[in-house]
């Protein structure tokens, strides 16, 4: 993180290429995830529908790991943050890509169902369960 970061700015690390393979290394780098700064959810959303478009797959899944509302700090919050990752989240449908949304944020039920949808997320209060709600977000997908 650069002590002068601007306004807008958006940080992306990737953590495993669609080819690469699951290994020590990646498996490294998932737990080495930590949260940073803000949650600028539309510009993600809008890069990794643009990923997902190219490759060539039966389903596509765009999952995001959250810890909260959309917000930055220049005016990407309340209102304009969350229409901005509806839209966002829009798109990614109509290119065929399934999205879901994973939160620890217990107020997650005030905006996600106007975001995602009323099935399309979930909020858990036990990382444990993570792998678990990941596999059943799949099964009722590809059912």
């Amino acid at each position: 993180r650069s002590p002068s970061r601007g306004l807008g700015d958006v940080y992306k690390r990737q953590i495993k290429d669609f080819e690469e393979k699951y290994d020590t290394s990646v498996k490294k780098r998932i737990c080495n995830i930590e949260a940073m700064d803000y949650t600028r959810m539309g510009v993600s959303i809008r890069h990794l529908t643009m990923l997902l478009s190219k490759v060539e797959a039966k389903t596509k899944l765009l999952i995001t790991l959250s810890d909260g509302k959309p917000d930055d700090v220049d005016g990407y919050r309340g209102t304009y943050g969350i229409e901005d990752t509806k839209k966002a989240l829009i798109e990614a449908r109509f290119l065929g890509i399934h999205t879901y949304c994973i939160t620890i944020d217990e107020k997650g039920m005030d905006y996600l169902p106007y975001m995602y949808g009323k099935t399309n997320f979930a909020v858990i209060n036990q990382v444990d369960k993570l792998p678990t709600k990941v596999s059943d977000i799949y099964r009722k997908i590809t059912a």
